[in-house]
Protein backbone atom coordinates (compact mmCIF):
# COMPACT_ATOMS: atom_id res chain seq x y z
CA UNK A 1 0.00 0.00 0.00
CA UNK A 2 2.79 2.42 0.95
CA UNK A 3 4.74 1.50 -2.18
CA UNK A 4 1.72 2.32 -4.32
CA UNK A 5 1.31 5.64 -2.49
CA UNK A 6 4.97 6.55 -2.95
CA UNK A 7 4.76 5.70 -6.65
CA UNK A 8 1.70 7.91 -7.21
CA UNK A 9 2.20 11.29 -8.93
CA UNK A 10 2.26 14.29 -6.53
CA UNK A 11 -0.93 15.77 -7.99
CA UNK A 12 -2.86 12.58 -7.17
CA UNK A 13 -1.45 12.52 -3.63
CA UNK A 14 -2.54 16.11 -3.18
CA UNK A 15 -6.02 15.25 -4.43
CA UNK A 16 -6.46 12.36 -1.99
CA UNK A 17 -5.14 14.38 0.96
CA UNK A 18 -7.41 17.27 0.06
CA UNK A 19 -10.48 15.02 0.08
CA UNK A 20 -9.48 13.60 3.48
CA UNK A 21 -9.07 17.13 4.74
CA UNK A 22 -12.55 18.08 3.51
CA UNK A 23 -14.15 15.17 5.38
CA UNK A 24 -12.17 15.90 8.56
CA UNK A 25 -13.05 19.58 8.59
CA UNK A 26 -16.72 18.81 7.95
CA UNK A 27 -16.87 16.63 11.06
CA UNK A 28 -14.85 19.21 12.99
CA UNK A 29 -17.18 22.10 12.17
CA UNK A 30 -20.28 20.12 13.14
CA UNK A 31 -18.68 19.32 16.50
CA UNK A 32 -17.77 22.98 16.95
CA UNK A 33 -21.38 23.96 16.26
CA UNK A 34 -22.55 21.61 19.03
CA UNK A 35 -19.84 22.30 21.62
CA UNK A 36 -19.72 26.04 20.91
CA UNK A 37 -23.26 26.38 22.20
CA UNK A 38 -22.10 25.29 25.66
CA UNK A 39 -18.50 26.49 26.10
CA UNK A 40 -16.65 29.67 25.02
CA UNK A 41 -15.23 29.57 21.51
CA UNK A 42 -11.79 30.53 22.88
CA UNK A 43 -11.69 27.32 24.92
CA UNK A 44 -12.60 25.31 21.82
CA UNK A 45 -9.71 26.83 19.85
CA UNK A 46 -7.19 26.38 22.70
CA UNK A 47 -8.24 22.76 23.28
CA UNK A 48 -7.86 21.98 19.60
CA UNK A 49 -4.42 23.57 19.44
CA UNK A 50 -3.14 21.87 22.62
CA UNK A 51 -4.25 18.41 21.45
CA UNK A 52 -2.77 19.10 18.01
CA UNK A 53 0.58 20.05 19.53
CA UNK A 54 0.68 16.94 21.72
CA UNK A 55 -0.02 14.74 18.69
CA UNK A 56 2.74 16.50 16.75
CA UNK A 57 5.27 15.96 19.56
CA UNK A 58 4.26 12.30 19.89
CA UNK A 59 4.63 11.76 16.16
CA UNK A 60 8.01 13.53 16.07
CA UNK A 61 9.45 11.22 18.74
CA UNK A 62 13.17 11.75 19.14
CA UNK A 63 13.08 14.38 16.42
CA UNK A 64 11.07 16.76 18.60
CA UNK A 65 14.21 18.80 19.30
CA UNK A 66 14.51 19.70 15.64
CA UNK A 67 10.86 20.56 15.07
CA UNK A 68 11.47 24.30 15.46
CA UNK A 69 14.21 24.38 12.85
CA UNK A 70 12.99 26.42 9.91
CA UNK A 71 14.44 28.24 6.94
CA UNK A 72 11.27 30.33 6.54
CA UNK A 73 10.74 31.96 9.93
CA UNK A 74 9.03 35.08 8.61
CA UNK A 75 6.68 33.07 6.42
CA UNK A 76 5.94 30.66 9.29
CA UNK A 77 4.92 33.58 11.50
CA UNK A 78 2.77 35.12 8.76
CA UNK A 79 1.03 31.80 8.29
CA UNK A 80 0.40 31.67 12.05
CA UNK A 81 -1.18 35.14 11.94
CA UNK A 82 -3.45 34.05 9.10
CA UNK A 83 -4.30 30.84 10.96
CA UNK A 84 -5.24 32.67 14.16
CA UNK A 85 -7.54 35.12 12.39
CA UNK A 86 -9.18 32.55 10.14
CA UNK A 87 -9.70 30.08 13.00
CA UNK A 88 -11.44 32.61 15.24
CA UNK A 89 -13.60 33.92 12.39
CA UNK A 90 -14.55 30.44 11.18
CA UNK A 91 -15.43 29.06 14.60
CA UNK A 92 -17.58 32.05 15.53
CA UNK A 93 -19.51 32.09 12.26
CA UNK A 94 -20.16 28.35 12.29
CA UNK A 95 -21.63 28.67 15.77
CA UNK A 96 -23.91 31.64 15.10
CA UNK A 97 -24.84 31.33 11.40
CA UNK A 98 -26.78 28.51 9.73
CA UNK A 99 -24.33 25.80 8.67
CA UNK A 100 -25.16 26.02 4.97
CA UNK A 101 -24.79 29.81 4.93
CA UNK A 102 -21.54 29.87 6.91
CA UNK A 103 -20.09 27.11 4.75
CA UNK A 104 -21.16 28.80 1.50
CA UNK A 105 -19.49 32.07 2.49
CA UNK A 106 -16.31 30.24 3.52
CA UNK A 107 -15.98 28.91 -0.01
CA UNK A 108 -15.12 32.31 -1.36
CA UNK A 109 -11.68 31.20 -0.12
CA UNK A 110 -11.32 29.21 -3.34
CA UNK A 111 -11.61 32.37 -5.40
CA UNK A 112 -9.03 34.20 -3.29
CA UNK A 113 -6.69 31.18 -3.43
CA UNK A 114 -6.87 30.94 -7.22
CA UNK A 115 -6.31 34.67 -7.68
CA UNK A 116 -3.53 34.71 -5.09
CA UNK A 117 -1.83 31.67 -6.61
CA UNK A 118 -1.70 33.40 -9.98
CA UNK A 119 -0.77 36.89 -8.72
CA UNK A 120 1.58 36.22 -5.80
CA UNK A 121 2.95 32.73 -6.41
CA UNK A 122 3.05 33.09 -10.21
CA UNK A 123 1.46 29.64 -10.62
CA UNK A 124 0.07 28.77 -14.02
CA UNK A 125 -3.71 28.51 -13.84
CA UNK A 126 -5.13 26.61 -16.79
CA UNK A 127 -8.37 27.86 -18.32
CA UNK A 128 -10.18 24.66 -17.27
CA UNK A 129 -9.03 25.14 -13.68
CA UNK A 130 -10.30 28.72 -13.70
CA UNK A 131 -13.58 27.47 -15.13
CA UNK A 132 -13.98 24.73 -12.49
CA UNK A 133 -13.26 27.19 -9.68
CA UNK A 134 -15.59 29.88 -10.98
CA UNK A 135 -18.40 27.43 -11.75
CA UNK A 136 -18.06 26.02 -8.25
CA UNK A 137 -18.33 29.53 -6.83
CA UNK A 138 -21.46 30.09 -8.90
CA UNK A 139 -22.89 27.07 -7.10
CA UNK A 140 -21.93 28.66 -3.77
CA UNK A 141 -23.72 31.89 -4.55
CA UNK A 142 -26.79 30.04 -5.79
CA UNK A 143 -26.95 28.42 -2.36
CA UNK A 144 -26.91 31.80 -0.60
CA UNK A 145 -30.33 32.92 0.55
CA UNK A 146 -31.25 36.30 2.08
CA UNK A 147 -29.62 36.59 5.50
CA UNK A 148 -31.65 37.10 8.63
CA UNK A 149 -31.79 40.50 10.29
CA UNK A 150 -28.87 41.01 12.69
CA UNK A 151 -26.65 38.39 11.08
CA UNK A 152 -24.72 40.78 8.81
CA UNK A 153 -21.78 41.23 11.27
CA UNK A 154 -21.28 37.46 11.26
CA UNK A 155 -21.51 37.39 7.45
CA UNK A 156 -18.79 40.05 7.22
CA UNK A 157 -16.70 38.11 9.74
CA UNK A 158 -17.11 34.98 7.61
CA UNK A 159 -15.85 36.84 4.52
CA UNK A 160 -12.85 38.12 6.47
CA UNK A 161 -12.17 34.56 7.59
CA UNK A 162 -12.22 33.39 3.96
CA UNK A 163 -9.61 35.99 2.99
CA UNK A 164 -7.38 34.98 5.92
CA UNK A 165 -7.80 31.29 5.07
CA UNK A 166 -6.62 31.99 1.54
CA UNK A 167 -3.55 33.75 2.93
CA UNK A 168 -2.82 30.75 5.17
CA UNK A 169 -3.13 28.31 2.25
CA UNK A 170 -0.93 30.35 -0.06
CA UNK A 171 1.74 30.78 2.61
CA UNK A 172 2.11 26.98 2.79
CA UNK A 173 3.00 26.92 -0.91
CA UNK A 174 5.73 29.49 -0.28
CA UNK A 175 7.50 27.49 2.43
CA UNK A 176 10.77 25.65 1.92
CA UNK A 177 9.91 22.13 0.65
CA UNK A 178 12.15 20.71 3.39
CA UNK A 179 9.86 22.07 6.12
CA UNK A 180 7.93 19.28 7.83
CA UNK A 181 4.19 19.46 8.51
CA UNK A 182 4.96 19.26 12.24
CA UNK A 183 7.14 22.36 12.01
CA UNK A 184 4.45 24.28 10.14
CA UNK A 185 1.74 23.43 12.68
CA UNK A 186 4.03 24.01 15.68
CA UNK A 187 4.77 27.57 14.61
CA UNK A 188 1.04 28.04 14.26
CA UNK A 189 0.60 27.02 17.90
CA UNK A 190 3.46 29.26 19.07
CA UNK A 191 1.40 32.30 18.12
CA UNK A 192 -2.15 31.08 18.72
CA UNK A 193 -1.78 29.81 22.30
CA UNK A 194 -0.11 32.91 23.85
CA UNK A 195 -2.51 35.21 21.99
CA UNK A 196 -5.52 33.43 23.54
CA UNK A 197 -4.34 33.21 27.17
CA UNK A 198 -6.05 36.42 28.31
CA UNK A 199 -9.34 35.77 26.43
CA UNK A 200 -9.35 32.23 27.82
CA UNK A 201 -8.92 33.51 31.38
CA UNK A 202 -11.69 36.10 30.97
CA UNK A 203 -14.21 33.62 29.53
CA UNK A 204 -13.25 30.49 31.48
CA UNK A 205 -15.92 28.05 32.62
CA UNK A 206 -15.31 24.45 33.64
CA UNK A 207 -16.53 22.00 30.97
CA UNK A 208 -18.50 18.89 31.91
CA UNK A 209 -16.94 15.43 31.32
CA UNK A 210 -18.88 15.06 28.05
CA UNK A 211 -17.71 18.49 26.93
CA UNK A 212 -14.10 17.53 27.70
CA UNK A 213 -14.50 14.45 25.50
CA UNK A 214 -15.98 16.57 22.71
CA UNK A 215 -13.07 19.03 23.01
CA UNK A 216 -10.62 16.11 22.78
CA UNK A 217 -12.37 14.87 19.63
CA UNK A 218 -12.19 18.37 18.16
CA UNK A 219 -8.46 18.43 18.82
CA UNK A 220 -7.82 15.05 17.22
CA UNK A 221 -10.01 15.64 14.16
CA UNK A 222 -8.67 19.17 13.78
CA UNK A 223 -5.13 17.79 13.77
CA UNK A 224 -6.01 15.28 11.05
CA UNK A 225 -7.63 18.01 8.98
CA UNK A 226 -4.67 20.37 9.33
CA UNK A 227 -2.15 17.61 8.61
CA UNK A 228 -3.86 16.47 5.43
CA UNK A 229 -4.51 20.06 4.29
CA UNK A 230 -0.88 21.10 4.66
CA UNK A 231 0.24 17.86 3.03
CA UNK A 232 -2.10 18.39 0.09
CA UNK A 233 -0.80 21.84 -0.69
CA UNK A 234 2.79 20.66 -0.35
CA UNK A 235 2.18 18.05 -3.05
CA UNK A 236 0.22 20.07 -5.59
CA UNK A 237 -0.49 23.58 -6.80
CA UNK A 238 -2.99 25.58 -4.77
CA UNK A 239 -5.10 26.56 -7.78
CA UNK A 240 -5.52 22.90 -8.82
CA UNK A 241 -6.69 21.74 -5.40
CA UNK A 242 -9.00 24.61 -4.45
CA UNK A 243 -12.11 23.28 -6.30
CA UNK A 244 -11.85 19.93 -4.44
CA UNK A 245 -12.62 21.61 -1.15
CA UNK A 246 -16.18 22.20 -2.38
CA UNK A 247 -16.95 18.67 -1.18
CA UNK A 248 -16.88 20.05 2.36
CA UNK A 249 -19.77 22.36 1.49
CA UNK A 250 -21.96 19.43 0.48
CA UNK A 251 -21.10 17.46 3.63
CA UNK A 252 -21.77 20.37 5.98
CA UNK A 253 -25.05 21.25 4.26
CA UNK A 254 -26.12 17.63 4.66
CA UNK A 255 -25.19 17.74 8.35
CA UNK A 256 -27.32 20.85 8.80
CA UNK A 257 -30.26 19.02 7.25
CA UNK A 258 -29.87 15.88 9.33
CA UNK A 259 -28.73 17.16 12.72
CA UNK A 260 -29.90 20.79 12.94
CA UNK A 261 -33.22 20.74 11.10
CA UNK A 262 -32.06 23.13 8.38
CA UNK A 263 -34.11 23.10 5.20
CA UNK A 264 -33.03 22.15 1.68
CA UNK A 265 -34.27 24.99 -0.50
CA UNK A 266 -34.29 24.54 -4.30
CA UNK A 267 -31.36 26.95 -4.59
CA UNK A 268 -29.42 24.87 -2.06
CA UNK A 269 -29.96 21.69 -4.08
CA UNK A 270 -28.97 23.41 -7.34
CA UNK A 271 -25.78 24.76 -5.81
CA UNK A 272 -24.85 21.39 -4.34
CA UNK A 273 -25.26 19.68 -7.73
CA UNK A 274 -22.98 22.24 -9.38
CA UNK A 275 -20.36 21.81 -6.67
CA UNK A 276 -20.45 18.02 -6.89
CA UNK A 277 -19.99 18.22 -10.68
CA UNK A 278 -16.97 20.53 -10.44
CA UNK A 279 -15.44 18.40 -7.68
CA UNK A 280 -15.75 15.20 -9.71
CA UNK A 281 -14.30 16.92 -12.76
CA UNK A 282 -11.29 18.16 -10.78
CA UNK A 283 -10.63 14.72 -9.29
CA UNK A 284 -10.65 13.18 -12.79
CA UNK A 285 -8.38 15.89 -14.22
CA UNK A 286 -5.90 15.63 -11.33
CA UNK A 287 -5.80 11.83 -11.51
CA UNK A 288 -4.92 12.00 -15.21
CA UNK A 289 -2.06 14.43 -14.64
CA UNK A 290 1.13 12.36 -14.42
CA UNK A 291 3.86 14.97 -14.63
CA UNK A 292 5.53 15.88 -11.34
CA UNK A 293 5.18 19.63 -10.93
CA UNK A 294 6.25 20.36 -7.35
CA UNK A 295 8.65 18.80 -4.83
CA UNK A 296 7.25 15.86 -2.90
CA UNK A 297 6.41 16.19 0.79
CA UNK A 298 9.36 15.14 2.97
Amino acid sequence: MFDRWNASPPILKGTILMLLSAVSFSILLVLIRVVGQAVPVVLVIVARQVVMQLVIFAQAGRGVRTILRTNSLRLQLWRAVFALGSTVATYVTFIYLPLALASAISFTTALFVTIGAAVFLKEHVAPKTWAATLIGLVGVYIMLSPTEQGSMPFVLLAIAGAVLSAGMILSVRGLDPAESVGTVLTYQGILILPALIVPLFLTWQMPTPNEWLALLAIGIIGTLGQWTLVGAYRHAEAARLAPLDFLRLVLIAAAGLVFFDEHLEPSLIAGMLIIVATTLYTIRANSALKIQEVPALP
